[in-house]
């Protein structure tokens, strides 16, 4: 009796230090944790669902083709997104915050809602195809993924909103408002935490999406895309309401006002912020970070995409991998953020942490371009291997895309947003718009350049001969991308101290 009653006790205590260490959350912290978490889980669910939806109906759509996508990110989202830069920065000048979110998260659905039950479902009759037909004659072939984006418009503008989705409603509006209640200390306890509501949002829509591809899988497709877009609508009204009640029940007591803090709201323009980014190598390296993180990625999938349409032409099951992969990657990013990203980022100090994402991104990424490369230029192994070849670098690809998400979710995401806290209130809105919006879209948007510039100067019409080249520019973003995160974390413990000294 006595060994087990002994035993009881140590087990506990193991179960609760073991807690303590997945969820360090203090008392006093569980109201405003839960209600960060759910906000952050409702967003990146709608996220998740656009994103998986937006790729199928563009690429799987007829005379389309996984080459479309880098014109739509290079020469459409990104202009698009320096009119919301300046638009965002003009109305935080105007607006209160919490109005400048609900107005956001309105229109976004206003826009989803007109695609999925107006547009889409009468395609034939506001889609240009006659038009788009006489071009692709009249130009002699040439310019297809050109005019695949004007015959498709109405899905291409349902890609920029669910691109912009990700990065105004998450990047810009959450992580807003979660930086300004939070402190540096803090985020190395629970961000973490936060980072893994988004992970569960992708478990929860992987499924949810599968469940509803299947369900029509023998009928249209806008079936299926109107399914999901109620889905989305559901989880704009929790946003608004959630958002709501955190403003009305938490937000009095989270908010940390500096004693050097100034008391009127900043009115400075975009192109003063931009200055202040351009002058400021702190905020330089995070762009820098930025920047080299969506080119990494993006670089990779333009490549691969084009391999995934080739082994899966139709757009259910097109739709089937990638709910299957937005599955997995949600699993394997959850496990990375509640068991290893907070262990590491306290262990190993941020400088580490920040660093594992260039190094694995450039691994895998590296040897995805080297199966395209060989498939392409080695006709013996393709010989050998057969027609399963495509399927295989498909494979390998998608476990690219689960790894690069995964650790970006988990590692990258995080100390990106912690390295804002320490900075002054105008670097913390502005600079931060400036940086992750257009960073972000920038370095989505250069990967989409050097793609189209190569289709176009190489005269090909297809992104996997061009693996070789692609290798080169993936390795030299990865390294530029290592070492100015070294340089943040030498600016970033002058600042904690500076902070800490003002605390004082």
């Amino acid at each position: 009796m006595q060994k087990t009653t002994m035993i009881q006790p140590i087990s506990l205590l193991w179960l609760k230090k073991w807690l303590q260490v997945i969820f360090p959350i203090r008392k006093g912290e569980k109201q405003k944790i839960f209600l960060l978490l759910f906000l952050k889980f409702l967003i990146s669910f709608v996220y998740c669902i656009l994103v998986g939806l937006k790729d199928t109906v563009l690429v799987t759509a007829d005379a389309s083709a996984a080459e479309v996508i880098p014109i739509i990110k290079g020469f459409i989202i990104f202009p698009i997104s320096i009119g919301v830069v300046l638009l965002y920065t003009k109305l935080n000048n105007c607006l209160k915050q919490s109005t400048l979110f609900y107005g956001t998260i309105l229109f976004f659905l206003a826009l989803i809602l007109l695609y999925g039950f107006l547009l889409y479902p009468h395609a034939n009759k506001v889609s240009p195809y006659a038009m788009a037909d006489w071009f692709s004659r009249y130009t002699g072939g040439k310019y297809l993924h050109w005019i695949t984006a004007f015959r498709h418009w109405i899905h291409v503008l349902f890609f920029v909103v669910a691109e912009l989705w990700g990065q105004v409603a998450l990047m810009l509006l959450y992580w807003s408002f979660v930086n300004h209640v939070c402190k540096i200390q803090d985020a190395k306890r629970f961000y973490a935490i936060l980072i893994a509501a988004g992970d569960v949002a992708l478990i929860v829509s992987g499924p949810l999406v599968l469940a509803y591809t299947k369900k029509y899988s023998h009928s249209d497709f806008v079936y299926t895309v109107q399914a999901l877009i109620k889905y989305v609508a559901y989880g704009c009204v929790a946003i608004l309401l959630t958002y709501w009640f955190t403003n009305r029940m938490v937000k009095p007591p989270l908010i940390h006002v500096s004693r050097n803090a100034p008391t009127q709201k900043l009115h400075l323009s975009l192109w003063k912020s931009l200055q202040h980014v351009a002058s400021s190598p702190y905020l330089g390296n995070i762009a820098i970070m930025v920047v080299a993180c969506g080119l990494s990625i993006n670089i990779v999938e333009g490549t691969w995409k084009s391999y995934l349409k080739e082994a899966f032409p139709r757009a259910v099951d097109y739709q089937t991998f990638i709910s299957k992969l937005n599955f997995w990657t949600g699993i394997i990013a959850l496990l990375l953020s509640l068991f290893f990203s907070g262990g590491i980022l306290r262990k190993f100090g941020w400088k580490r942490t920040a660093q594992i994402v260039p190094v694995m991104i450039g691994i895998m990424g590296a040897l995805f371009f080297l199966m395209s490369y060989t498939k392409n230029h080695a006709p013996c192994l393709t010989n050998w291997v057969g027609s399963k070849l495509v399927l295989y670098i498909v494979i390998f690809g998608g476990l690219h895309n689960i790894m690069a998400k995964s650790i970006k979710y988990a590692f990258f995401d995080k100390t990106t947003q912690m390295a804002y806290i320490p900075l002054d209130l105008e670097a913390k809105i502005k600079g931060k718009a400036a940086v992750d919006l257009l960073g972000s879209r920038l370095g989505k948007a250069g990967s989409s350049w050097i793609q189209i510039g190569l289709l176009e100067l190489l005269h090909t019409s297809s992104m996997q001969p061009l693996s070789g080249i692609l290798l080169v520019f993936l390795l030299i973003t990865n390294i530029i991308w290592y070492r100015s995160a070294g340089n943040i974390d030498q600016q970033l413990h002058k600042l904690e101290a500076e902070a800490a000294k003002n605390d004082w």
